[in-house]
């Protein structure tokens, strides 16, 4: 009998979420679509169980290489775009039919490697210069080579970094200095480039801009700073992507009610753009109804209780920075993907984790769980060498 190495109830809700994603992925998009995901899901089930047994102190120096690769990816990615068929935004890099994500592989190495910094370098980080050299320089790198064509997760980078230092006891005098103060600049800069009109220069440095301003103007959100975006070129009357994708989105969650219409009974997955990634939480509402939407999302909590729990029992640093960071933005994301299906927050692109069909979002998620549970495995052992 195989040994499932980790916490048990975070391998069932990761089993559980594969099995949803195959049912939504053959609803959503028929035969053709699961059969080319149906590899990608045992490819993640095999990198969950190899890597749930791979030591993760191993990471402690790893996550540098990774960092590298990831950023040398992102690098060849800005230089020479390329587009995905059905995308707006230069994304993947392809190479003949294998197409791969950058920034999904960004985001987890920048969490490892910030956690090996703050754990290795904590006590040395009291000036400008530390902080700048271990995590400044290295999110800024990342996010700058990111945020022209993924904003959302440039966002989602910010948040974890800001979150990953609040939580290792860092000092909340060079918090709010080095890192709050310095992102308040930066909004507001980047809140005035939302707010000048079109220029040529801008417009070519940044060329989702005018996506991102018309996201914006299309919220009608009637308070500061969103009031203050330039809404010159966008036309309420003509119909946006963006615009089309909510409207069919909100459709489909009011015609799923509250127990849905049932397995393979969507209307909206044939005139739902990416139903089968960014909008698949709302594919699952209309067909298993509010109940299972709130399922869903009860396993995602769930798994972020069972992170919470853990990093309590933990008595190594870097465990707990791991834990926190990996598990907070499996998490984060989710709850990003279920607020734009609902019209919370504007059209992101953030796929639903472990569910959307994608394959480098699906296998570099299925790594942070393996390390999830490696980690909780450690502790179990360091728990039952204590009681013995």
């Amino acid at each position: 009998m195989i040994k499932l190495f980790g916490d048990k109830i975070i391998w069932w809700v990761s089993i559980l979420l594969f099995l949803i994603s195959i049912l939504l992925v053959y609803s959503s998009g028929g035969y053709n679509s699961i059969m080319s995901h149906i590899p990608h899901v045992i490819m993640a089930i095999g990198i969950v169980f190899i890597f749930s047994r791979f030591n993760y102190k191993y990471f402690t120096n790893l996550s540098v290489i990774l960092l590298l690769v990831s950023g040398i990816l992102l690098l060849y990615l800005l230089i020479f775009p390329s587009l995905y068929p059905g995308a707006n935004a230069s994304r993947w890099i392809r190479v003949g039919f294998f197409s791969f994500q950058p920034s999904e592989l960004a985001k987890y190495s920048l969490i490892l490697f910030l956690s090996r910094n703050l754990f290795l370098y904590k006590n040395t980080m009291t000036s400008f210069i530390s902080v700048f050299k271990y995590i400044l320089l290295p999110s800024f790198f990342i996010i700058f080579l990111i945020i022209p064509s993924n904003l959302s997760t440039a966002i989602l980078i910010i948040l974890i970094v800001l979150f990953l230092l609040f939580f290792s006891g860092f000092s909340i005098k060079l918090y709010f200095k080095y890192l709050l103060l310095p992102l308040i600049i930066s909004l507001i800069f980047f809140i005035t480039i939302l707010s000048l009109p079109p220029i040529n220069f801008i417009d070519k440095s940044l060329p989702r801009l005018t996506t991102w301003k018309n996201r914006i103007c299309s919220q009608e959100i009637d308070i500061p700073p969103f009031i203050w975006v330039d809404c010159s070129n966008y036309d309420p009357s003509e119909v946006y992507s963006n615009n089309y994708q909510i409207n069919k989105a909100l459709g489909a969650i009011n015609r799923g009610g509250l127990i849905g219409q049932g397995a393979g009974n969507s209307y909206y997955k044939k005139i739902l753009p990416e139903s089968k990634s960014d909008f698949i939480y709302a594919i699952l509402i209309e067909e298993y109804g509010m109940i299972g939407g709130f399922s869903v999302l009860f396993l995602y909590l769930s798994f972020y209780q069972r992170i919470l729990i853990l990093s309590n029992k933990t008595k190594e640093e870097f465990q707990r920075l791991l834990l926190l960071g990996l598990g907070t933005i499996i998490l984060l994301q989710a709850l990003l993907h279920m607020s734009v299906s609902v019209n919370l927050i504007p059209v992101t692109g953030q796929t639903l984790p472990l569910i959307s069909k994608g394959g480098s979002s699906l296998w570099v998620t299925s790594l942070a769980i393996g390390i999830i549970l490696n980690i909780s495995y450690q502790i179990q052992n360091q728990y039952s060498s204590h009681e013995k």
